[in-house]
């Protein structure tokens, strides 16, 4: 979150900020004016806790015959504090339930726009060009025009071109009737070679990951609400995250599924003081994350794009405020490099102030995938710089050179959307004969270089 003392001092320029990310501006006003009712209980409790303190002091010092007038008048402040003290329990709910509706102040390079049409191209790549030259990119979807209008790795072009999920029903590999039998509708059964498919990329983006010295975590999937308010996650997407009633639960903690494994990757560092010299940690967890995708039925309901249930491998890592830029393209670089292996072409977009919805953003890169089917991209992944808005709630912390204590920069990264990295591989590698031919990063990990079915 922002701190108050920043709303105070500029309010102007996060109610301009809040408008430009389509935030209703309200609740900043309604923040400043329970901020203020809130500053006026403090202040009274104070000046009650000082005349107490000296009333206790005049006690010791008094007569006896004079400490019982001291004595009552004691127990009125006593009685007129513990009212402020309940006044400001319920305005403090109020407060901090309205400064969670603040969003992130976003980086001054992130350009100003209604929404995805307004996002920037800053980086396309096709195995035929390798990357496209600067005046190649544009607005949205600029570079489409130089992707392939055929399979880019099928070995002939005369054949009409299949979608993932009658590619996986034809080679046995995506059960989706079965999935929505024994789950309902969004759940799907992977089978055969795309789990095997499954496992080698996690295997081969791991490999990398691990030789960059990133730490691997197997984090909890369950989480109390902090870790989700930590992320922002809470409140704005709330409504996409399942709830484990407190019955069913130890200590009964109301408990929530995770959307992203960002909640307990980045609960890891809660409440803890790190070194500037130990900085940046990185980390990635490959975990399968829930959503209840409230607001989309209907859309992307075919195949295994938009799925209650879903796995990715995601990376993170915890900064410096001086390093959290360096670091937040090295993530970029990460996701070229693993796109760039398996030979899809993609792009990526700086987006827009009216399409960073996620509340935590300071700044997002999105990489989005060729998909041959539909002849245009699909978000396969999401590269976040949070500042230090997400260290706020979790109170990460680090002393600098001169001993000073800072809120560390968040920064979080999908890595590998897998379900939607499957779709991409087997759109782009189909082959006249219905088989999908592996990507050659792939074939040490599979031990074959065709999926063909049964």
């Amino acid at each position: 979150m922002l701190s108050i003392e920043y709303i105070r001092e500029n309010r102007d320029s996060v109610r301009k900020n809040m408008i430009s990310r389509k935030v209703d501006p309200s609740n900043l006003d309604k923040l400043l004016e329970i901020d203020s009712k809130r500053i006026s209980i403090i202040q009274k409790i104070n000046n009650l806790n000082e005349e107490r303190n000296k009333i206790a002091k005049e006690a010791f010092q008094e007569e006896s015959s004079h400490n019982l007038k001291l004595r009552e008048k004691g127990k009125k402040i006593k009685e007129e504090r513990d009212k402020l003290d309940i006044q400001f329990k319920e305005i403090n709910l109020q407060f901090n339930s309205l400064i969670n509706w603040i969003p992130n102040m976003l980086s001054e390079d992130v350009p100003v726009g209604s929404g995805e049409e307004d996002n920037v191209e800053i980086y396309a790549w096709t195995p035929k060009y390798g990357e496209l030259q600067k005046n190649k990119l544009g607005m949205f979807d600029a570079s489409k025009k130089y992707m392939p209008e055929h399979i880019v790795h099928a070995d002939s072009h005369d054949f009409k071109i299949k979608d993932h999920l009658e590619l996986g029903r034809d080679l046995d590999m995506i059960d989706t009737n079965q999935g929505a039998l024994v789950s309902g509708s969004r759940f799907v059964y992977l089978k055969n070679e795309a789990v095997l498919l499954q496992m080698a990329i996690i295997d081969f983006l791991s490999r990398k990951l691990i030789k960059e010295k990133f730490m691997p975590l197997v984090p909890p999937l369950l989480v109390k609400d902090r870790a989700l308010y930590g992320t922002s996650h809470f409140p704005a997407d709330q409504d996409q995250i399942y709830a484990i009633e407190k019955d069913y639960t130890e200590e009964h903690n109301r408990l929530y599924l995770v959307g992203s494994s960002e909640p307990s990757n980045f609960g890891y560092f809660m409440d803890k003081i790190l070194n500037e010299n130990d900085l940046p940690q990185y980390f990635f967890a490959v975990t399968s994350c829930f959503r209840s995708e409230a607001g989309s039925w209907g859309k992307d309901v075919k195949g295994i794009k938009r799925l209650h249930q879903f796995d990715k491998l995601e990376m993170g890592a915890v900064s410096s405020i001086e390093e959290s830029n360096k670091v937040f393209e090295k993530l970029l670089d990460i996701n070229k490099w693993f796109w760039e292996s398996l030979e899809i072409p993609y792009h990526v977009i700086l987006k827009c102030s009216g399409d960073s919805g996620y509340y935590a953003a300071s700044k997002q890169y999105d990489i989005e995938a060729w998909i041959p089917s539909q002849q245009k991209f699909m978000e396969v992944g999401t590269d976040t710089n949070a500042s230090d808005f997400q260290s706020r709630v979790f109170n990460i912390r680090y002393k600098d050179s001169d001993g000073k204590l800072q809120f560390a920069h968040t920064l979080n990264d999908t890595g590998s959307a897998i379900g939607r990295t499957l779709i991409a591989i087997m759109e782009n590698y189909q082959q006249k004969d219905g088989s999908i031919k592996v990507p050659s990063v792939l074939r040490d990990y599979l031990g074959f270089n065709f999926i063909k079915g049964s």
